[in-house]
C-alpha cells in the first residue's frame, strides 16, 4: 500500500491531504505529521483574536479552485449576513479547514485513510524506492514519499536585536503562545517592523486594554495599502503581452506602472491591475535573470509587498485612528544602539534619509518583522538535516528551497529528490507567489494529482511483474 507523509498541518498540509482523501481511488495511507497537534490551523489560522482577520475577502478564500463559493457557503452557515467581500477572523476559516478535512476522511474510498501523528520529524532519508522519516523520540519507520508542508516560521531577529536574545523586554515572535501576556498597559512599547505582522500585534494590543505609546520603526516606514471596498469582484485590466517579454526590473516596473495610469484612465482602481498580476506573477519573475530578481528584492520588494499584501479596510481604519490619536507612531530608520537602564530600554535608530539620531526609551520590542524564510538559518533540526544530506538547495536570496517538476525539491547538485516534495511559502524561491490560498489551493490539487499519477505507475507496474 502506498504511503505518504505530509509534514505539516497548515493549510498547505491541509489542503493536500483533502485533495488526496478526495482522489485517491485505490488503497492510500496518508499521515499528517504536526508538533503543535493542532490539525489545520498552523500559524496564519491557529489565532483565536477576533482583532486577526483574513486579508482576503471571505468569496475568495475557498480551498477549492472548481468550488469558489466554498468558504463563503460555510462562513454563512455561521452568519447568514456575511458577504462575499467581508473580512472574517481568521479562527473562522481554520475551523472551516478542520471541518472538510473531517468531512474527507468520512468520505474517502475503501481503503484510503488518513492518521494523524502529533510528532516533530528530526530527520528524513530519502533513498531510491522508501523514504525513512525519524521522528524526535528517536522513533522511525518509512514511507513511498514525504511531502514538506511546513508552513511560515518564526521571525529572524534583526541583527541590532541578537544581543537582546533571551532578555524578557524582547519578544522575539508576536506568535508565540501568551507571547504579549506580560506587557502591562501602560508600557511604551518598540515594534520593529510594519507590515501586516506589526497591525495584527497593534490591534491585540489594543484589545487587551494597552494605553502607552507604540513606535514602529522600518527601514522605509511604509505600511500596507487598504482593500477596497470588495462587495464586487475586482476588475482585471488587461495585461499587454510586453509585460511578458521584460527581463529587466527597471522595464517590468515601467510596464507595470504605465498599466495602472493607462487603466486608471478607464475608471479601473489599481488593485485591479495587482489582482490581474496575480495569476503571471510566478512567470513574470522566472524569467528574470538572477542579477534582476536581486535588484527587485534590494529595492522593490516593500513596494510591492504594501500594495500586493492588504489590510482589510476594517483594520486599516483602526489603526488609522490609532496612529491620529497619537497612540501609534510610525517611523523610518534603521536601528543602532539597544542598551538597558533598569526596566527600560534605549534604543538609538538613524532616521531615513538624514543623519539624525534619535532616543528611544520603551519596556518591551516586540518583532514584527514577519516569517522568517532563509532555510540556512532557521535552525529548524528536519531542514538543517536535509541540506547536511544535500537534499535541499536554498536559493541564495533566501526565499526558500530550490524546486523542479513535481515541485521535488533539488539536491546539491541540481537534480530532483525523487521521493521528496514541497509545497507552500518555501516555494516562494522559484514561483514567488506562493503564500496565499488562490495559489497555494491550486499547487495543492496539482500535486495530489501528480503522487496518485505515481501511486497508479507504481502499481501497474507491480501487476505486471515490472
Amino acid at each position: 500500500m502506498t504511503e505518504i507523509a505530509i509534514i505539516g498541518a497548515g493549510f498547505s498540509g491541509t489542503a493536500l491531504a483533502v485533495q488526496l482523501l478526495g482522489r485517491a481511488t485505490t488503497p492510500l495511507d496518508i499521515l499528517l505529521i504536526n508538533r503543535s497537534g493542532q490539525m489545520a490551523r498552523g500559524l496564519a489560522y491557529g489565532t483565536g483574536s477576533p482583532d486577526h482577520v483574513l486579508n482576503v475577502p471571505a468569496g475568495r478564500m475557498s480551498m477549492f479552485s472548481d468550488r469558489p463559493d466554498d468558504f463563503l457557503r460555510f462562513a454563512q452557515s455561521r452568519n447568514p449576513r456575511t458577504g462575499g467581500g467581508d473580512f472574517v477572523p481568521r479562527s473562522l476559516y481554520g475551523e472551516y479547514l478542520e471541518m472538510r478535512l473531517h468531512e474527507a476522511v468520512s468520505t474517502a474510498r475503501p481503503g484510503v485513510r488518513l492518521r494523524h501523528l502529533p510528532a516533530q520529524v528530526m530527520d528524513l532519508d530519502a533513498r531510491p524506492e522508501e523514504v525513512v522519516v525519524t521522528l524526535q523520540n528517536g522513533e522511525r519507520f518509512t514511507v513511498n514519499t514525504a511531502v514538506l508542508a511546513t508552513g511560515n516560521f518564526a521571525p529572524a531577529t534583526p541583527a541590532p536585536l541578537v544581543p537582546l536574545q533571551g532578555n524578557p523586554r524582547y519578544i522575539p515572535d508576536p506568535w508565540a503562545p501568551s507571547a504579549l501576556g506580560g506587557i502591562a498597559s501602560e508600557a511604551p512599547l518598540l515594534l520593529v517592523g510594519t507590515g501586516l505582522t506589526m497591525f495584527d500585534v497593534a490591534l491585540a494590543l489594543e484589545s487587551r486594554g494597552h494605553c502607552g505609546p507604540i513606535t514602529a520603526l522600518s527601514r522605509r516606514g511604509l505600511m500596507p495599502q487598504p482593500h477596497r471596498d470588495n462587495a464586487h469582484a475586482p476588475s482585471p485590466a488587461e495585461l499587454p503581452p510586453s509585460l511578458r517579454e521584460a527581463t529587466q526590473i527597471r522595464t517590468l516596473s515601467a510596464e507595470v506602472r504605465r498599466l495602472v495610469e493607462r487603466y486608471a484612465r478607464d475608471g479601473h482602481d489599481w488593485r485591479d491591475t495587482i489582482a490581474a498580476l496575480r495569476p503571471i506573477t510566478s512567470a513574470l519573475w522566472q524569467q528574470l535573470p538572477e542579477r534582476e530578481r536581486g535588484r527587485f528584492l534590494r529595492h522593490l520588494l516593500p513596494y510591492w509587498e504594501i500594495h500586493r499584501h492588504r489590510a482589510a479596510p476594517a483594520i486599516a481604519v483602526r489603526i488609522d485612528a490609532l496612529r491620529q490619536t497619537g497612540r501609534l507612531s510610525v517611523a523610518a530608520g534603521r536601528l543602532l544602539t539597544i542598551g538597558q537602564h533598569d526596566d527600560m530600554l534605549r534604543v538609538t535608530y538613524r532616521s531615513r534619509g538624514t543623519d539624525e539620531v534619535a532616543d528611544l526609551e520603551v519596556r518591551h520590542i516586540v518583532n514584527c518583522t514577519g516569517p522568517q524564510s532563509d532555510i540556512r538559518c532557521l535552525g529548524e533540526p528536519l531542514l538543517v538535516s536535509l541540506q547536511q544530506r544535500g537534499l535541499l538547495q536554498p536559493d541564495r536570496f533566501g526565499l526558500g528551497v530550490r524546486t523542479g517538476a513535481g515541485l521535488a525539491p533539488l539536491d546539491a547538485g541540481g537534480m530532483p529528490v525523487a521521493r521528496l516534495r514541497v509545497i507552500g511559502p518555501m516555494l516562494k524561491a522559484d514561483l514567488f507567489e506562493s503564500t496565499a490560498v488562490p495559489e497555494l489551493r491550486v499547487h495543492a490539487e496539482g500535486l495530489a494529482r501528480a503522487l496518485l499519477g505515481e501511486q497508479e505507475a507504481q502499481s501497474a507496474r507491480a501487476s505486471v511483474g515490472v
